[in-house]
């Protein structure tokens, strides 16, 4: 199915925008990898009700509470690409799993690049922390240090003197405090230290005192770290989001960025502050986005109203003449259903692979996957009008490689064993039996290699005049013909592809 929004990220951000999309009734997955920058810490503060909780109880919380709405999934996976073609999404996991939706919500947040000092991670999330509004209260009349190593430690500093007065900053040896900025801070009776630290020395992850490379050491109980941020995931400026100067992906009020369909939240659009209640918030204002979008396309002429359009144009050309074939095969209503590169990007092809499209048509996808592989394209379809349109395009792309074929699958002329890939789109429904074509593609590809099939979905009251095969059914043909099925999605609602590997196992 087509999902109606992928959530990227299980922070509080991602949470609250899955829990609004499915109050608002919206199909939406929440990937969620577990791996949360604030894992280090044992508690959260500054959220209204959950003060004090564990961060990992928090986010507990959050997903047992998705569980109210069917609309809402949860997949435990780290979304490793996303890929944008017109106004559809792609979204594939580590794991090979590929999902479709219309929108995206990126709320992966940020990662964190710490000082690099002997054993700071030994301390950090228990005595020393980033965030003074977070854990400032807990530190408070204590003696802190604040390490800063970059031009914000005054500011820090500042902040931090709010909870003690009893503080010194620390340079690392990494950088030079302007001399104003020395006086102000040395005014308010903080020490600065400007040599490079060897060491933090404590129990438990509780400090106790901080040694520099001189020998000399000063005596600490806690303090903060201005780590440097970086985004956690890479997604959103591969999608072409804009970035603000601090590495912010840059939005609107309602999450919405630069790239249509794309929206983000939290710390991915918000470096700071850094507050659990704040990302919840714009994740909340983000899903709001969504939402209205949604509600704004659907009053106008929809993709599934196009793609009615586009199925009953193919109903009428396949019986229709030839110019009206033609116009249906070429269209950019069917391109923009499904792109001939979408399913190619799909598949593994080689620049030595041979492949084979059944039902090639005017060389929708031939053309494409010609310009993939420097191996042969073969064209099989039973129009030779048709083809000569495919064989006009592949002269005027100056592809050398493209063969075509009139003739039934049952009249290849090629041997067993000698194609890498075979694509089958929107006519395996047409061929009887389709047990018997299946065996014929399984018995022309290479061990190993794979076959796409691309068809119509089974409508819910089914037309004997135009039949069609539901991915469930084909799936099982082809786990009976010797394939193993490797990915399934659906471009549409009406539409889904299988890809599947050829398995050296004997045919019943």
């Amino acid at each position: 199915m087509i999902l109606d929004c992928a959530v990227i990220g299980g922070g509080p951000a991602g949470l609250n925008a899955s829990l609004v999309l499915g109050r608002s009734r919206r199909t939406t997955v929440l990937f969620d990898d577990d791996n949360p920058r604030n894992s280090v810490t044992t508690e959260s503060h500054g959220f209204l009700t959950r003060d004090g909780m564990n961060p990992a109880e928090l986010r507990g919380i959050g997903r047992n509470e998705l569980t109210n709405y069917p609309d809402v999934k949860i997949e435990k996976q780290r979304v490793k690409n996303v890929m944008k073609e017109k106004r559809m999404f792609t979204i594939e996991t580590d794991t090979g799993e590929v999902f479709r939706a219309k929108k995206v919500v990126l709320a992966s947040g940020l990662k964190e690049k710490l000082p690099n000092i002997n054993n700071l991670t030994q301390f950090y999330g228990t005595s020393l922390f980033s965030c003074p509004f977070c854990d400032g209260w807990e530190l408070r009349d204590l003696p802190l240090v604040v390490i800063a190593e970059n031009s914000r430690a005054l500011h820090m500093a500042k902040l931090v003197y709010n909870w003690t007065s009893n503080l010194v900053i620390c340079t690392n040896g990494s950088f030079n405090i302007p001399t104003h900025e020395m006086k102000t801070l040395k005014e308010k009776g903080m020490d600065i230290y400007e040599q490079k630290i060897s060491s933090l020395n404590g129990e438990n992850g509780y400090l106790k005192h901080i040694t520099f490379e001189d020998g000399s050491s000063v005596a600490r109980e806690g303090g903060f770290i201005i780590p440097e941020m970086e985004q956690a995931s890479h997604i959103g400026e591969d999608l072409g989001c804009e970035l603000t100067d601090q590495g912010a992906i840059k939005t609107d009020d309602f999450g919405r960025t630069n790239v249509e369909g794309v929206y983000a939240c939290g710390d991915t659009s918000l470096i700071a502050p850094s507050q659990l209640i704040i990302a919840a918030a714009e994740g909340s204002k983000a899903a709001i986005g969504v939402n209205a979008a949604m509600v704004e396309e659907a009053f106008k002429k929809t993709d599934h109203e196009k793609e009615k359009d586009m199925n009953k144009n193919c109903k009428q050309d396949h019986t229709g003449n030839l110019r009206k074939k033609v116009e249906y095969l070429d269209s950019d209503e069917r391109k923009e259903q499904f792109s001939p590169e979408s399913l190619l990007e799909l598949l593994p092809i080689k620049n030595t692979d041979d492949i084979l499209d059944v039902g090639a048509g005017t060389g929708f996808l031939t053309i494409p996957a010609a310009k993939k592989t420097d191996g042969m394209v073969y064209a099989l379809d039973i129009d030779p009008k048709i083809l000569q349109i495919a064989n006009s395009k592949a002269s005027t792309e100056n592809l050398e490689n493209v063969r075509t074929i009139q003739g039934e699958m049952k009249d290849l002329p090629l041997a067993d064993d000698s194609i890498d890939i075979v694509m089958a789109s929107l006519v395996l429904h047409e061929i009887k039996p389709l047990s018997e074509t299946l065996q014929l593609i399984h018995q022309v590809i290479k061990e190993n290699g794979y076959f796409a099939c691309v068809e119509l979905e089974v409508e819910e009251q089914p037309n004997q005049n135009h039949p069609r095969i539901s991915s469930i059914i084909m799936e099982e043909e082809l786990n009976k013909a010797g394939f193993k099925v490797r990915k399934k999605l659906h471009p549409t609602e009406s539409i889904y592809v299988l890809i599947a590997q050829k398995q050296n196992i004997s045919i019943e």
